[in-house]
């Protein structure tokens, strides 16, 4: 090895380390990269330095990135200097006093060897790590354990092969009774093991179950010495757990609930650490709520809970408490229970609270009773007269927080499937809501006015009484308000427009001049955030003024959403997006003009590579990186982008048809792709844009119309077919693992919309598949109705269900009845799979909703399978007499 290699790099590592300039850091990167990690001798020259150097910063450095490089190098280097350097490192670890050091050779440790263990190499390496965790100095037991752990990230399958001695290993190792690093590195490493704990495997569940009290008491032992750090590191392995398919805290979930539940509630310990414990029971509820259900806690937990929603909150909206983790709490316990369970102890709270003289108990009573209306909207839809005084209380209470609270949950309630219902009592909150737009509190100004916003968007003719006062109060708030309601008045202009109807002409070219000036803003993220609600709000507008009343603007304003695309903000880029969708349905063939920038800037966000997109770029070869160098997790702003252009390409050929047809082949391509991706939201927009394009292929060849029956009795175009046959097969693929509900829903209404408007020839091949992913959701074995449950015994009683669930098996309902329409008489096969399972919720236990769904279901079987219905009618009259 070269000296003056050596010195050279150490002194380059030097620079890099104390840098305090951009420009100093970008050269040197590029000198360390051109010079020196361009061959196998940076490996044993960084070794060296790591082990050497005096100054700790430029050892930890020299160990990460010869870690780095070791995947690319490693198997290059000599067997002798290989075996020097094994020694070396190990040598070094011991010797080594600073924390950060350590860890980063037990890295390079760890990357060597993922290299050598598998080509039956270092053999002694875990005989040496064994004896570090058994050695009587501290500062060698948390090498030790440190090192596995890692290990567990490289060669996991290797080590899975000795879980046993592990295990033994691990059980003195978590009981350490002078470390408290060494417990929790253990709890660490025993929660990367128990990735490799077989579920069929009893004896090693078994015993992995047995060492679940004393991590908890590690745990424990953090929370009450205040180390925050290490209580984190514990209650992520906990939450990691809960996901695995070994039920390995199912012995003790009861007593994990409760102690979980205990230190969320204990006000003497840090919010930062009740916050963790809450987030547990979050965890818990998405990931086992079986479980939950099958230990009756639901109560309890939802009793317990709800004190902790009436204490204080930081004034930052974006920080984590205690009071909001625990409302999340609620409002996944209520998404994932039947409504029967939860709703009710709740509201007996909320009117309890309501009662109290602390305002905090008030404020804690509208905050839950809004998070819990998503979960309960069929359930209270028969009380929404007695939620909405209940709000109204709210709203005039003498205290700022609950009017904020109250304002929350009108907004809550006053959207998607009760917009309705609420809007009928418009008389009693329209005056309440407009007063607190006037208030002198910013914060009850801003959430007020998002409730009008909310209550506008369905008050349809009702709205004129109030749109003269309305419009002036809201144009005042636009011009002068606070800098963060101006986007939310601007969206109520929008809501306003929509629900006037023609009505809104004479504020028509007002209203424009106002939004194409704020199209028009550039500044800070305030000013881009009211330029995006501009954007959506000016497409709102164009909708209910028509075409022929917006025509004059329509260049003016898509030129000023494509030159938003222009700026770095994926806000702005959204907004063009829902921009381009609506403004295609209002102006349809004459919005092909666009298509030539519209389209390519859809392909590019399709495109967009998550992973990538966080400003990280090494400039080196990606094998020398490995996940502990990257970024966590993905860009999400670009996921919610590409989950808005999938929705907006969608609506964009359907609008424009043939001129679309250039663009069909690459965008398709990008959204079959679309549909593996990691957000549920995305995977669902995919869904619905390709099951568009079919239709739209349709559509264009202006077919006879189809008729039900198998064979195909109405022949169907070459280019809808070749859609079909790349749309219904990647489609069916994603079916088949799919564990999110909402997804399956909105696959289930797009087969039935799809076979409704082009026919069976869109799942005449795909039947079989079809019926059995069908046939597992109202068995309630489809993947996203299992994930939370381990076994059979989780299963809930299939006459409560919570209402996502319900939703789920409607659509499934609505899907099989269109089969029927489209087979006609050939459906009878499938009438035979699905009709006892069907019949099955029609029985006088079940909710009414599913029993209404299975009666509608089978009318609708009946109605278009017609004679070939006959031989189920008398099975039929004896299961309703039973």
């Amino acid at each position: 090895m070269d000296p003056q290699f050596v010195s050279s790099l150490q002194d380059r590592l030097q620079q890099l380390a104390f840098a305090s300039d951009t420009e100093t850091l970008q050269t040197v990167t590029a000198s360390l990269g051109q010079q020196y990690y361009t061959t196998p001798a940076c490996i044993p020259a960084l070794l060296t330095v790591a082990k050497d150097c005096e100054q700790w910063q430029v050892r930890q450095l020299a160990a990460v990135e010869l870690r780095k490089r070791v995947p690319k190098f490693w198997d290059e280097i000599e067997d002798a200097v290989q075996q020097q350097m094994r020694e070396a490192i190990l040598k070094a670890i011991i010797d080594e006093s600073n924390d950060l050091v350590r860890h980063s050779l037990a890295r390079v440790i760890s990357s060597i060897a993922k290299s050598d263990i598998p080509n039956q190499k270092w053999s002694d390496l875990i005989q040496f790590l064994y004896k570090c965790c058994q050695s009587p100095t501290s500062a060698h037991r948390e090498i030790g354990v440190y090192v596995l752990d890692s290990l567990f990230e490289t060669i996991g399958d290797t080590l899975s092969e000795h879980l046993q001695h592990l295990f033994e290993l691990f059980a003195v190792l978590i009981n350490d009774p002078e470390s408290l690093t060494v417990q929790v590195t253990t709890l660490e490493a025993l929660g990367k093991m128990a990735d490799y704990v077989d579920p069929d495997d009893r004896s090693a569940v078994n015993t992995f179950q047995g060492l679940v009290p004393p991590m908890v008491q590690v745990l424990q032992k953090c929370l009450a010495g205040g180390e925050e750090e290490f209580a984190q590191r514990c209650f992520e392995v906990f939450n990691g757990m809960l996901i695995l398919e070994a039920p390995l805290l199912n012995r003790h979930f009861g007593d994990l609930i409760e102690f979980s539940i205990s230190v969320g509630s204990n006000q003497e310990l840090e919010d930062s650490l009740r916050v963790m414990a809450l987030n547990f029971l979050v965890w818990t509820t998405t990931y086992k709520r079986g479980r939950l259900q099958k230990l009756k806690i639901v109560k309890p937990l939802v009793d317990r809970v709800m004190p902790i929603t009436a204490q204080e909150d930081p004034e930052d909206e974006e920080e984590d408490s205690p009071s909001r983790v625990a409302l999340r709490v609620l409002n996944v316990l209520s998404t994932s229970f039947p409504p029967q369970q939860v709703f009710p102890v709740v509201i007996a709270h909320v009117l309890q609270y309501m009662q109290n003289s602390d305002p905090m108990f008030r404020k804690g009573a509208m905050l839950s009773l809004a998070i819990t209306i998503e979960g309960s909207v069929d359930y209270i839809r028969p009380q929404i007269g007695d939620i909405v005084t209940l709000i109204c209380a709210g709203l005039s209470d003498s205290d700022t927080a609950v009017r904020r609270a109250a304002c929350m949950a009108l907004g809550c309630i006053a959207v998607d499937e009760l917009d309705e219902e609420v809007a009928r009592y418009h008389e009693k909150l329209m005056p309440m809501i407009f007063s607190m737009t006037s208030d002198s509190n910013p914060t009850i100004v801003k959430y007020a006015t998002n409730a009008l916003d909310c209550i506008l968007e369905s008050m349809g003719d009702a709205s004129l009484a109030y749109l003269p006062q309305l419009m002036e109060r809201l144009v005042a708030l636009l011009e002068s308000g606070p800098t963060e309601v101006k986007p939310i008045a601007l969206s109520a202009i929008g809501s306003a427009a929509h629900s006037s109807g023609e009505a809104f002409a004479p504020y028509f070219n007002e209203v424009v001049a106002r939004i194409k000036h704020a199209m028009a803003l550039t500044g800070d993220d305030d000013t881009l955030a009211l330029r995006g609600v501009a954007t959506d709000t000016i497409s709102t507008v164009a909708e209910a003024a028509g075409r022929d009343a917006f025509r004059p603007h329509l260049d003016e304003c898509t030129q000023l959403a494509m030159q938003g695309m222009e700026i770095d903000s994926a806000t702005l880029r959204e907004s063009a997006f829902c921009y381009v969708g609506v403004m295609s349905r209002v102006f349809e063939g004459e919005f092909a003009k666009y298509l030539s920038y519209i389209a390519p800037q859809i392909l590019q966000t399709l495109r967009m590579d998550e992973s990538s997109a966080f400003g990280y770029d090494s400039g080196e070869d990606p094998e020398m990186e490995d996940d502990d160098d990257m970024p966590l997790g993905f860009n999400t702003a670009i996921s919610d982008e590409k989950e808005v252009a999938a929705d907006a390409v969608g609506q964009l050929f359907a609008s424009t048809t043939t001129a679309f047809l250039p663009y069909v082949e690459e965008i398709t391509a990008e959204l079959i792709k679309l549909l593996d991706h990691f957000s549920d939201t995305a995977r669902k927009a995919a869904t619905v844009a390709l099951f568009t394009f079919v239709r739209t292929f349709s559509k264009i060849a202006s077919p006879d119309p189809w008729m039900p029956g198998v064979p195909l009795r109405v022949a169907i175009d070459e280019n809808t077919q070749s859609m079909i046959k790349l749309v219904l097969p990647a489609v069916l693929r994603m079916w088949e693992d799919e564990d999110d509900k909402m997804v399956v829903t909105q696959l289930c209404t797009e087969l039935r919309l799809i076979m409704k408007d082009v026919g069976p020839a869109t799942t005449i091949e795909y039947a079989d598949s079809i019926s059995k992913h069908l046939l597992e959701i109202f068995e309630k074995k489809a993947p996203c109705q299992t994930i939370d449950f381990e076994d059979d015994e989780d299963m809930p009683d299939e006459d409560e269900m919570a209402e996502l669930d319900s939703l789920l098996i409607c659509a499934a309902a609505d899907c099989v009845a269109e089969f029927a329409s489209a087979f006609g008489d050939a459906f009878e096969p499938i009438m035979d799979t699905f009709l006892p399972h069907i019949a099955g919720y029609a029985k006088p236990s079940v909710a009414v909703s599913e029993r209404a769904m299975a009666v509608g279901c089978l009318a609708e079987i009946a109605k278009n399978m017609g004679p070939g219905i006959t031989k189920y009618a008398e099975p039929a009259e004896h299961r309703e007499a039973s």
